[in-house]
């Protein structure tokens, strides 16, 4: 050990030593993969990568001796930093292994395959070469590194990237490709509390299948009591992300949004690979798009805004409600909503919604006017009220319907705090309720409500069930004397919003 120590004390007087790390990474026809980390160098020092954080690894040596090793959290979710103090041989030399399992490497959609390594992590200077083996590989279509197309050398199914540099942060590499034979799709049928749910996928992903009418069969009733829609059934399409633009998580045709809410949810597959509260709080926001679709507000640039914003708000707190831990989003959205709430910059613009101009701004505003409007009137339950609103207009069609709805909602007209905020809006009709009016109102309400209880009571009428709260309710009754729910069909059209 006492030559070792000495070659080490040479090693840093030299300088840095030569060192490489090759990614050796093989994917299996189900697109897992394992991983291989080959470390090399020609002199002692210290290593550091990142190691996957709910998978095994080990470590093997088979030049040299760890010295010493730290694992640590990382801003990665899935991933540790790991450090390892290494020692040179008797050769002068250091080398190790690091091997883990990697599920989900490659994603799959008919034709396509879309691959995204590990976090990718070395020192400056460490000469770092990606080989990735993809079984059923067809052609390639795309390789990229952190989202910039890179070269590449390809022998079979073996493709090659050599001498990359990695961001401090960690790196990627991604390859889009043609499988050599598509995969075999199936629609996957599952029970979701009484909503049936359709997912039309590869085998590969019943895990997700499952996942997502476990997410809608804890939303759907949190949904029929805010907006109520109760769909009987729900399809949903998986598709492959574009090389590492993860934006777009899921989306519904605006075409079906406004033929009533009808059509499918398209899933982003890479959604697999994100943290809890991804995949649920992204099922619940296209679920609410159907629903506002459904109530008669559709999905155009206009009123994009309050598509996007009332998704985003009421998606974070259902599933906060049903237990999924949605503190990234949370965070993320008030944080990037915290320049509208400074008055540095007015949300207003959000209402001619720009296809090219800049999606996170737009998403940010309007979940800011949503929020800050929903937080002082009760939340959730203000969202309910303006729902009942839309209903009862029979749709909205423009801001300004909108503002109306939103100012009936709210018993007060808030067309001069969206004129603040830069909308372009009139005055409403809507005046202030004072509050001894709406103590009587709602006294008024209560005892109409017990009385119509007890005239069914008394006559004990059999009649048609409510199919909200399923209370026996008089025949040719147009509301539910219980909860209040229309039991008249509506002629109005539809929406959907994605």
């Amino acid at each position: 050990m006492g030559a070792i120590l000495i070659l080490a004390l040479i090693s840093r007087a030299a300088g840095a030593a030569p060192s490489s790390l090759t990614y050796y990474i093989n994917v299996a026809a189900s697109g897992n993969a394992t991983v291989v980390m080959v470390f090399a160098s020609n002199g002692s020092g210290a290593f550091y990568t990142y190691v996957p954080r709910f998978e095994p690894w080990s470590v093997t040596v088979w030049r040299g001796a760890i010295a010493g090793k730290r694992v640590e959290n990382s801003s990665a979710y899935f991933y540790y930093n790991a450090t390892f103090e290494y020692l040179v041989d008797e050769t002068g030399a250091f080398g190790m292994n690091i091997s883990f399992r990697f599920p989900f490497a490659s994603l799959y959609a008919g034709e396509r395959g879309w691959f995204m390594t590990p976090l990718l992590g070395a020192p400056p200077g460490t000469t770092v070469t990606v080989v990735v083996t993809i079984e059923g590989l067809g052609s390639v279509l795309d390789v990229s590194l952190d989202n910039a197309m890179v070269r590449y050398s390809l022998e079979g199914n073996t493709l090659k990237v050599q001498r990359i540099s990695l961001r401090p942060g960690g790196s990627r590499v991604t390859v889009d490709y043609r499988l050599a034979r598509p995969v075999e799709e199936t629609t996957m049928e599952l029970d979701a509390n009484g909503t049936l749910v359709r997912v039309r996928a590869a085998p590969y992903y019943k895990g997700l299948a499952r996942a997502v009418a476990g997410v809608v069969g804890k939303a759907v009733p949190y949904l029929r009591d805010i907006f109520g829609y109760s769909p009987s059934s729900v399809d949903f399409e998986l598709f492959l992300p574009t090389r590492m633009d993860l934006s777009a998580l899921g989306y519904v045709m605006g075409e079906d949004i406004n033929a009533g809410g009808e059509g499918p949810i398209h899933l982003n597959l890479a959604l697999l690979r994100f943290k809890e509260g991804y995949l649920e709080t992204t099922v619940v926001h296209e679920l609410v798009h159907k629903a506002l679709g459904a109530l008669g507000v559709p999905a155009n640039r206009e009123l994009r805004w309050f598509h996007e914003g009332v998704a985003q708000y009421v998606s974070v707190k259902i599933c906060e409600k049903i237990g999924i831990d949605v503190s990234d989003a949370e965070a993320s959205l008030e944080s990037a909503a915290r320049v509208f709430g400074s008055g540095l910059a007015k949300p207003g613009f959000v209402q001619r919604w720009t296809p090219s101009g800049d999606e996170g701004s737009y998403y940010a505003a309007s979940y800011y006017v949503v929020a800050t409007l929903a937080e002082e009137r009760g939340g959730l339950s203000y969202i309910k009220r303006v729902a009942s609103e839309i209903r009862r207009r029979g749709g909205v069609s423009s801001n300004q319907d909108l503002v109306e709805a939103l100012s009936a909602a709210a018993g007060e007209d808030l067309a001069p705090r969206f004129r603040d905020w830069g909308f372009e809006v009139s005055e409403t009709r809507v005046a202030a309720v004072p509050r001894l009016a709406a103590a009587l109102a709602a006294a008024a309400l209560a005892a109409a409500v017990a009385f119509s209880l007890l005239v069914i009571l008394l006559w004990r009428r059999r009649g048609e069930r409510c199919p909200y709260c399923y209370g026996e309710v008089p025949r040719g009754a147009a509301y539910c004397p219980y909860c209040g729910y229309p039991l008249r069909a509506r002629s109005d059209e539809g929406y959907s919003a994605s």
